[in-house]
């Protein structure tokens, strides 16, 4: 008997790969760090941080339900295809490549699918809000 394939709902995965690749990209600092060289550059370390804490950030938004999570999440889809393209440039950094692009495309499909619901109350609340 075939094991049936259950659809994972788009906030539930986004929010596992989200978390995922915050944590390879917070263990890639170090290892850069003890590479050395281009790896333990300013700059790549920046971005590898960078991308761990907008995908830590979008990773929470998501869990508490918070409105901005679909505007974090964009966010997070952006940081991570650039610390994708920067980490696919290195050496022994293809596992951050795969979970950045993996993030990116999963962030995207759940912000495309938030974006052809209703918008809720609260949303039209903040944009309010905001014009005040």
């Amino acid at each position: 008997m075939e094991a049936m394939e259950v659809e994972q709902d788009p906030v539930e995965a986004c929010i596992a790969a989200c978390a995922d690749c915050s944590q390879i990209c917070l263990a890639h600092v170090r290892h850069c760090l003890e590479i050395g060289g281009d790896h333990a550059a300013a700059a790549h370390i920046a971005m590898l941080l960078t991308c761990a804490n907008v995908c830590r950030t979008a990773s929470e938004l998501m869990s508490i339900g918070s409105d901005w999570y679909p505007t974090v999440c964009d966010l997070c889809a952006q940081v991570c295809e650039e610390c994708a393209e920067h980490c696919a440039t290195m050496d022994d950094m293809e596992d951050c490549v795969a979970a950045c692009r993996h993030c990116a495309q999963t962030c995207r499909i759940m912000v495309a699918e938030m974006a052809t619901e209703e918008p809720s109350d609260a949303a039209s609340e903040r944009s309010t809000e905001t014009m005040n």
